[in-house]
């Protein structure tokens, strides 16, 4: 539990790093130059496939997390969501049901982990739930590690943008898909390792993340 704790910790800097790749993008947006060169179409659509990816694996992950603590009627809200992350194509065209979902979950995340019985509550949960609850917090775990790589990509872009100033007008999307990535992982930060703690209470393990981790699917919440 430990090893998970420690690897948890490591991905949460994703949401300042967010911060910090977003204050560099408005920079640009405001005239600066950067340095460097290469193919930044291809740097952009590499950017865009992988933080799309990694967005829906976030947002199928609050969403289970969020659905285990919901009412009957709250998880049908919930599953109508999952079943439009689930549809989503376009990675360019899915950003505000995406934050839409970020939203929807964030408050109630965070309101289930500052509950004083917690630890009862994820006891008392089907097994099911349980299974499904480790899965999501699991799930957004592996979203952390891989949404490092995507903020890289976007570093670079900021590197390249300086020798191709008509790519300044593809900025902004690619800051607003950084920005997302920053709110999903700073709900992490406060929520996350008190979950793990009620599993491990609940004896139920979560699977660390690392570059051969796969998402596990959860198909209702």
């Amino acid at each position: 539990m430990q090893q998970i704790r420690r690897k948890l910790l490591s991905a949460l800097p994703l949401a300042l790093m967010a911060s910090t790749a977003s204050a560099q993008f408005g920079g640009l947006l405001g005239g600066r130059a950067g340095g460097g060169g290469g193919n930044i179409d291809a740097d952009i659509s590499d950017f865009f496939g992988k933080s799309f990816n990694v967005e829906k694996t976030a947002s199928r992950a609050y969403l289970a997390i969020a659905g285990a603590f919901a009412s009957e009627e709250e998880r049908a809200k919930l599953q109508a969501l999952l079943s439009d992350v689930n549809n989503l194509t376009n990675p360019q065209e899915s950003g505000a049901k995406l934050q839409q979902v970020i939203e929807t979950t964030d408050a109630s995340i965070k309101r289930a982990s500052e509950e004083k019985n917690l630890d009862e509550k994820v006891k008392s949960m089907s097994a099911d739930k349980q299974k499904q609850l480790a899965a999501g917090v699991g799930n957004l775990l592996l979203a952390a590690f891989q949404g490092k790589d995507i903020l890289s990509t976007g570093q670079r872009i900021v590197s390249s943008v300086g020798a191709n100033p008509m790519a300044v007008t593809k900025l902004p999307p690619l800051k607003d898909a950084l920005t997302r990535l920053g709110k999903a992982a700073s709900t992490a930060g406060s929520a996350m390792p008190k979950l793990i703690d009620a599993l491990k209470g609940a004896n139920v393990s979560v699977t660390p993340a690392s570059s051969s981790s796969k998402e596990e699917k959860i198909d209702s919440v």
